[in-house]
């Protein structure tokens, strides 16, 4: 687990989808609300107000509760929706999947989810490298092959 202090730039329900804000401060990390598109960062465990200075314990859990923005039936993909609540991301143009429900909820009731944690995407190729040394030109000497010869036949009986 990881520890840190945050402060808290806007007044967030428990069980919401939260992430890292714009730092009002330096040397200090600010959350809010997760928002449509965004990837979660974090996870409200319970309300906490505008400017309050939070404890954030990272415990890494493949699931989490999060309240619904709208009905989510079981075993569906679910995307970030508006005010850190998460909706259905159902059909082949679904933007941006970040688990699935492991239950069926009502609008304003809380989910349980199935975090589908990946890395940032494909990201931008580097240089292209030298082609190096030529080396050597990949056969073994006799005294090599000789022993190679040596093993099979000691295998193959």
């Amino acid at each position: 687990m990881t520890n840190f202090k945050a402060v808290v730039v806007e007044d967030i329900h428990a069980n919401r989808l939260v992430v890292l804000a714009v730092k009002e401060k330096e040397n200090e990390i600010n959350i809010r609300l997760a928002q449509e598109g965004e990837v979660p960062d974090f996870l409200a465990t319970r309300a906490i107000k505008e400017r309050e200075a939070v404890n954030v314990t990272i415990k890494n859990r493949e699931t989490w509760q999060v309240e619904v923005g709208e009905d989510i039936q079981a075993g569906v993909s679910v995307r970030p929706g508006k005010d850190g609540k998460i909706v259905e991301a159902i059909g082949e143009d679904a933007p941006l999947i970040i688990g699935y429900s492991i239950n069926a909820a009502h609008a304003g009731e809380v989910v349980n989810y199935v975090r589908n944690v990946k890395g940032g995407g494909e990201g931008v190729p580097g240089p292209q490298g030298s082609k190096g040394d030529k080396g050597a030109d990949g056969f073994p000497t006799e005294e090599q092959w000789n022993e190679l010869v040596a093993r099979v036949e000691t295998l193959e009986g």
